[in-house]
């Protein structure tokens, strides 16, 4: 083939249960990234269990299918794929993949251009196999790039009321572990993370702007406007209007 990866076909498979994969063999190769449930596949004599974040490989010409009957809800992402001879074929049949909100944002995003164009399909699955790659690899640091992923949406989303377990289901993770990765990375967890942003954006807020604490306080993330100024008298010190003050009355020697 000319093209280094071709995408043939992609989907979301959901199931509620009772279901069990087909027998088949094909001519192009699959790939499975589990989101949900546990799916009992075979191919050929060896057997696997697929759970979360799992990433399954099925290659062309073998034959495979479910040897168990998943009784629980399963999802996944599947793709069906042509590649260049050599070009992602060291891939093991079965892994974990370490970052997988990346790669499930580049599933979402595949699906959704499929359906313009081949060559946005093909562009879109490269990304996606090049992202599987690095995950892959023995020497990828996958907390650095994901905590970074995931302070700049915390970023993003600072004005917003967001929590612990909100950030956790839109990266795909326990709220317990992302918040242990994010410490280990920063040093303090992610709760502590969001609070700490908040204040450091709200006093960058009261020494730049002439915004009302009221304001402030909202485009921190902060619904219940006394809330805000306990937090803040807690963190800081003093209150909001008392940090701002305190910059006014300073005198400032220039050189």
């Amino acid at each position: 083939m000319s093209k280094p990866l071709e995408h043939y076909l992609c989907g979301k498979f959901i199931s509620e249960g009772n279901w069990s994969h087909m027998r088949r063999s094909m001519p192009v190769h699959e790939l499975i990234l589990m989101l949900e449930g546990e799916m009992y596949i075979a191919e050929e004599e060896e057997k696997y269990i697929v759970r979360a974040h799992d990433l399954l490989f099925l290659k062309a010409g073998q034959t495979h299918y479910g040897y168990r009957i998943s009784d629980r809800p399963v999802s996944f992402y599947w793709i069906h794929y042509g590649a260049t001879p050599g070009l992602f074929c060291d891939f093991p049949t079965h892994s974990t993949i370490q970052v997988p909100s990346m790669a499930n944002q580049l599933f979402k995003q595949l699906l959704h251009v499929s359906s313009f164009s081949s060559e946005e399909a093909d562009a879109a699955a490269l990304l996606l196999f090049k992202e599987i790659e690095r995950n892959l690899r023995t020497d990828y640091r996958p907390h650095n790039a994901v905590v970074d992923h995931i302070c700049k949406w915390v970023d993003i989303h600072l004005h917003l009321n967001i929590t612990v377990s909100e950030i956790a289901e839109n990266f795909n993770f326990n709220k317990d572990y992302i918040s242990k990765m994010v410490k280990r990375e920063k040093g303090i967890g992610l709760k502590a993370y969001i609070l700490t942003e908040r204040m450091r954006r709200a006093k960058q807020l009261l020494l730049n702007t002439n915004a009302s604490v009221k304001e402030i306080s909202a485009q921190c993330g902060f619904a219940d406007y006394k809330l805000f100024l306990r937090t803040f008298k807690q963190h800081e010190g003093s209150t909001p209007t008392e940090y701002r003050n305190h910059l006014y009355s300073t005198q400032l020697n220039l050189f």
